[in-house]
């Protein structure tokens, strides 16, 4: 899935609305932390694990993909972290922040012992570097410049800093304190920095230091075993494995038998495999725990967190995706039982709203018969018909006159090619359309070449996700500002009450009102069907060699959407 969440060492988020303590105090105090209370574990092995792409960059300024941000997490840190178990804010980079009465000052002191991999100190140079490069219009970090419109910086001394915003918002300081900061001295005298030989070469300041990155083959990160982070309570047992080798495995049939030979350490599996294979063809092969006797063993993990959704997304400038009642057939039409039973193996559930459906900021009666746009071909066609398409050429494909020239209903879907998942739901997409007059054509492409086109406009639709993130705010997506600079908004949405909701919500801190503020903007956004919402998956479906060890048994805390490998030990 694509994400445009900030770096916070390795922990995917859910989304739901949390009202956590942290957020009412007007200055941090330490709360609660799970990973305080971890075991101490061994610090030895390497820990390998499948990387699905080559990485774009390995710069938390430039990601806007989870392949990228996945290795970047153990190589930065931001301010302050959060504890997957509780949300609580914990201090990482900064040690302390203050918050004006108005909330619109929030001042952070840097931890004085924080270091470069290089070894120098981490100053507020650094940080005031960052932030500029990050407002900086020529700097391609449009998606991140939707957290911080109308915020300033203002350096104090060495470790303290200001951040000003004009209005403040509901996830100003979340915003604010997941800022990573990148190193002046590599960047500071490079003429182009989205070109810079650091942005693959990186010095960070997290618990590992880059060491290589061989094109399609793997990325290699050594723990730096003097890390300042090391002594902060909750940082003390993680990061155990001496060597982290991101293995790049494109392919999800060979990144399979790779984990089965012992090559990775953990693996993620598509709910194909989890079905057909883990729990039918190979199940004598898997334990069900790391007690059992088999040399792997794999799980599915559910908790509170949310898994993000799948969706079709129409280019709105292309004309036949023009008109919301097209838009409303085409989700009448895609056979979503289909999807989640023959593509998913029924580990996932029709997705109703871009904010989780399942939580409390999605309009729950989009789910009831009638309202949820569920599979009825007849109705489709009564829409396309009312819409004005028609097959008037007896070719078996509608066609209609849009700005006084015929249109044909003909399109192009496309997705990244080493998604087998992807692929199947654009053939099945593809019958679904045939059958009702729609020609579909599709074209699978490397994910970085397809990145390249969704960021520059070039497709008719393609297959995407968005993870999420604990506190969903529909700006960066759905606001039709964000269209601009490669924004996320790359379907270039616009509806001007949606846009009136989401500034409003985005400055309402009173968790009821801004709820129903969210409901309302998913109401809108389901009925206008910018994209066509497929699914959500239901669980996490995980394995693991026999000798990755995790204390207490501790597989994944409440709020984790991946194997949280951060706190993993392994036995060499």
């Amino acid at each position: 899935m694509r994400s445009l969440t900030f770096n916070t060492l390795a922990l995917s988020l859910a989304a739901v609305c949390v009202t956590t303590t942290s957020f009412a105090q007007t200055e941090y105090k330490a709360l609660p932390s799970a990973y305080a209370d971890l075991k101490t574990a061994p610090k030895a092995g390497a820990f390998n694990q499948r990387l699905g792409n080559n990485p774009k960059v390995l710069n938390p300024l430039l990601s806007a993909d989870n392949v990228s941000s996945y290795a970047e997490a153990f190589l930065w840190a931001p301010l302050f972290t959060e504890d997957a178990e509780t949300l609580n804010p914990l201090p990482a980079l900064a040690k302390s922040y203050k918050i004006s009465a108005d909330r619109k000052v929030y001042t952070f002191t840097l931890n004085e012992k924080a270091k470069w991999s290089d070894g120098t100190a981490v100053t507020t140079d650094d940080v005031k570097f960052t932030f500029d490069t990050q407002m900086d219009p020529k700097t391609e970090a449009a998606a991140i410049r939707t957290y911080w419109e109308g915020t300033s910086i203002k350096v104090i001394d060495k470790y303290t800093f200001e951040f000003s915003v004009k209005e403040p918002k509901f996830d100003t300081l979340r915003s604010l304190y997941l800022f990573a900061p990148i190193q002046k001295k590599q960047f500071a005298s490079e003429p182009d920095f989205n070109k810079a030989k650091g942005v693959m070469s990186p010095i960070g300041n997290g618990p590992y230091v880059f060491k290589a990155f061989d094109r399609d083959q793997q990325v290699i990160l050594e723990r730096d075993k003097n890390w300042w982070g090391s002594e902060l309570p909750h940082y003390k047992n993680r990061y155990n494995a001496d060597k982290i080798v991101l293995r790049i495995i494109t392919d999800d049939a060979l990144q399979y038998e790779r984990f089965l030979k012992g090559d990775l350490d953990v693996l993620e599996f598509n709910a194909e495999q989890f079905g057909l294979k883990v729990r039918g063809t190979d199940k004598a092969r898997f334990g069900t725990s790391n007690t059992d006797k088999q040399a792997v063993w794999a799980t599915e993990v559910k908790n509170k967190a949310p898994r993000g959704y799948s969706y079709l997304a129409w280019n709105l400038k292309n004309p036949v995706f023009a008109s919301v009642k097209t838009r409303q057939a085409l989700a009448r039409i895609i056979d979503y039982k289909q999807i989640i039973d023959s593509v998913y193996q029924g580990f996932a559930y029709q997705c109703t709203s871009p904010f989780g459906s399942l939580t409390m900021n999605a309009a729950e009666e989009l789910r009831a018969p009638g309202n949820m746009l569920t599979t009825d071909r007849k109705a489709a066609l009564a829409l396309l018909k009312e819409d004005g398409w028609k097959d008037s050429d007896g070719d078996n494909i509608l066609d209609k006159t849009v700005d006084g020239k015929n249109v044909k209903f003909s399109f192009e879907l496309k997705f990244n090619s080493n998604n087998p998942l992807r692929a199947k739901i654009a053939q099945i997409a593809r019958e679904n359309f045939k059958a009702a007059g729609i020609d579909m054509k599709v074209q699978s492409m490397e994910w970085n070449a397809f990145l390249d086109d969704v960021d520059n406009r070039r497709f008719d639709a393609i297959i995407l996700g968005w993870t999420a993130t604990p506190y969903p705010n529909a700006k960066q997506t759905w606001h039709s500002s964000s269209e601009a600079n490669q924004g996320s908004n790359f379907v270039s949405y616009k509806n001007e009450k949606v846009d009136a909701l989401i500034d409003q919500s985005n400055i309402e801190f009173d968790p009821a009102k801004r709820v129903a503020l969210m409901k309302e903007i998913n109401r809108m956004i389901y009925n206008d069907q910018p994209y066509l919402f497929l699914l959500e998956p239901s669980s996490l479906l995980v394995g693991f060699n026999k000798k990755v060890g995790s204390p207490s048994n501790i597989w994944a805390m409440a709020y984790d959407v991946t194997a949280p490998v951060d706190i993993f030990s392994y036995a060499p």
